[in-house]
């Protein structure tokens, strides 16, 4: 009797100690999920505030922040259309420059095209150091910022190769790797901030018209 007494404590401190640890992991995984919402939130707060939108609005005590209208997705639009009206400039008009005014090899324009597409392989690291910041607006102000420095060496490298065609080359490959990398930083943001702040019924239309 007195082992089986025994036998039965150790089973009780047992159990209780095993509900206990799983009390503890259940509260770290709920403070978890209670933290990535918080983070959420603030991110909503910060792209809407640097965007113009409405003030944000409390209910309670939770933060709800309001979804983008056409007005702010029309703005998105037109970083959209200048990031591509720099890069149809410096991957099409200074090709044509290079190849017909200069009377450079083919090969490379074609080679600093390749290049600015072979750097964008970087993007999914741009949009994960977006996602741990929780903030997308300064990702998309810096590459576009980037990608503007990025056209301006680009052309000035063109312009240094009727006189100095190595340093022009070196230039041109620098402009081209800052072209490429300011693509990636802006547009991945403006993507991913699009898909979010966008009601799902007007996600479609956003995207074409963005597009």
């Amino acid at each position: 009797a007195a082992a089986m007494a025994c036998i039965g404590r150790a089973a009780a401190e047992f159990l209780a100690v095993a509900l206990a640890h799983q009390v503890f992991e259940e509260s770290d995984r709920a403070c978890f999920v209670c933290e990535r919402f918080r983070r959420a939130d603030f991110c909503q707060r910060h792209d809407g505030e640097r965007l113009g939108l409405a003030p944000i609005e409390f209910s309670g005590s939770h933060m709800t922040s309001p979804y983008f209208g056409w007005f702010e997705i029309i703005r998105l639009g037109l970083i959209q259309a200048c990031l591509g009206a720099v890069v149809v400039v410096t991957t099409s008009t200074l090709n044509r420059i290079m190849v017909v005014e200069l009377m450079l090899p083919a090969i490379l324009p074609g080679a600093l095209v390749a290049l600015h597409y072979l750097v964008q392989i970087s993007r999914p690291r741009m949009g994960h150091g977006s996602d741990q910041g929780a903030r997308r607006t300064p990702w998309i102000i810096g590459g576009m910022t980037l990608l503007a420095l990025g056209a301006i060496c680009a052309t000035a490298a063109t312009l240094w190769m009727t006189n100095s065609p190595v340093l022009g080359i070196i230039l041109a490959i620098a402009g081209f790797v800052m072209i490429g990398l300011g693509v990636g930083a802006a547009g991945t943001s403006l993507l991913v901030l699009l898909a979010m702040r966008v009601q799902s019924e007007r996600r479609a239309a956003a995207a074409t018209t963005v597009w």
